[in-house]
C-alpha cells in the first residue's frame, strides 16, 4: 500500500470512544473518566501495568503499596464517532456520557 492510501484508510476508521473506570480491587477506590480512544486508553494501561509504573499519581500510594496487580481496567460504555461529528462534539458527548455515569457511581471511593 501506498502512504496515500494508509493515510484514507487511517481518516475512515472507525473511532470509538468511551468511559472507563479504573479499579483499586483491594480497596474499592477507582479512577473514573472518558477517552476519545478507549482502546488507546487500555493499551496504555496495559502497558503500565506491564512496566510497572503507575498510570495517575492520585493512586500512586496504593499503587506502591498493592502492586499493578490489584488494578482493573473496565469500560463501563462505549460511543462510536459519528462520520459527520467534529472531535470536539465528539469529545462533548463523551463529557455528558460521563457525566450520567457520575452520578451512578460512589464518589466517596474515588481517588
Amino acid at each position: 500500500m501506498d502512504r496515500k492510501t494508509l493515510k484514507e484508510e487511517y481518516r475512515q476508521r472507525k473511532v470509538t470512544g468511551g468511559i472507563y473506570r479504573i479499579s483499586n480491587t483491594q480497596n474499592g477506590m477507582y479512577l473514573f473518566s472518558y477517552a476519545p480512544d478507549i482502546k488507546a486508553k487500555q493499551n496504555a494501561f496495559n502497558f503500565m501495568v506491564a512496566s510497572g509504573s503507575c498510570f495517575d499519581n492520585r493512586a500512586l500510594k496504593d499503587w506502591s503499596a498493592f502492586g499493578s496487580g490489584a488494578f482493573s481496567f473496565e469500560v463501563l460504555e462505549t460511543l462510536e464517532k459519528k462520520k459527520d461529528q467534529t472531535q470536539d462534539e465528539f469529545i462533548a458527548d463523551l463529557q455528558a456520557l460521563a457525566q450520567m455515569w457520575d452520578e451512578k457511581l460512589d464518589s466517596s471511593k474515588r481517588y
